[in-house]
């Protein structure tokens, strides 16, 4: 066998290992494992006094609705944003968009903005072997429109000054049980009597 054929040989011969190796490593290496994948759902709850927006809770919320009615005094509890993400073991989610915060019909040039962040979502096992989650952050915020001044002009049209107030909270190493609706966080809302309840479930899906 003459020169230029050796050196041909021996690097197919070391390419064939390379590949060899690298696709044991693949199936090795921690970082090429599929992860869990799970469905996180939050709920936005408004409590007020009035009684005749009782429009009452999902029956999936009936544990929730127990909880709001022992420990508050609002006479009404009504669900006004459901929002739903998927996030893999050790993900993280992040939300931003337009929301309807006050529970009625939506002023199109004064709309609300939320945003919601999971941090660092795990699965894990309590002490008794029931399947939890934690994670490491939960932020959650929301600028709302609240209107301050009315003044009218010369032609007799009426202006509204309206400005935007944040309200928002954050929550760093929380744990909650699996498929099960938790309580998390409460919001007073600015100018009114209400207030906005948080309440998260993540369930396990398909990958």
């Amino acid at each position: 066998m003459n020169r230029p054929q050796t050196i041909l040989s021996i690097t197919f011969f070391f390419s064939i290992c390379l590949m060899f190796v690298s696709a044991t490593f693949a199936q090795t290496d921690p970082r090429y494992k599929i992860e869990p994948n799970y469905e996180a759902v939050l709920h936005v709850i408004i409590g007020s006094g009035e009684a005749a927006q009782d429009a009452g809770l999902p029956q999936a919320l009936s544990n929730i609705s127990k909880q709001l009615r022992t420990n508050f005094a609002f006479t009404s509890y009504k669900l006004v944003n459901t929002y739903l993400g998927r996030i893999a073991n050790t993900g993280n989610f992040d939300y931003k968009g337009i929301a309807n915060i006050y529970a009625h019909e939506q002023v199109t040039d004064t709309p609300s903005f939320l945003d919601w962040r999971l941090i660092d979502l795990r699965s894990s096992q309590s002490a008794a072997g029931q399947s939890i989650f934690q994670m490491q952050s939960f932020q959650f915020g929301a600028r709302v429109p609240i209107k301050t001044a009315s003044t009218q002009g010369e032609d007799g049209k009426t202006s509204t000054t309206i400005n935007y107030e944040y309200v928002g909270l954050k929550l760093d190493k929380i744990s909650f049980t699996e498929n099960s609706p938790t309580l998390i966080g409460t919001l007073s809302l600015p100018k009114t009597s209400g207030t906005m309840f948080l309440v998260l479930t993540v369930k396990s899906v398909g990958n």
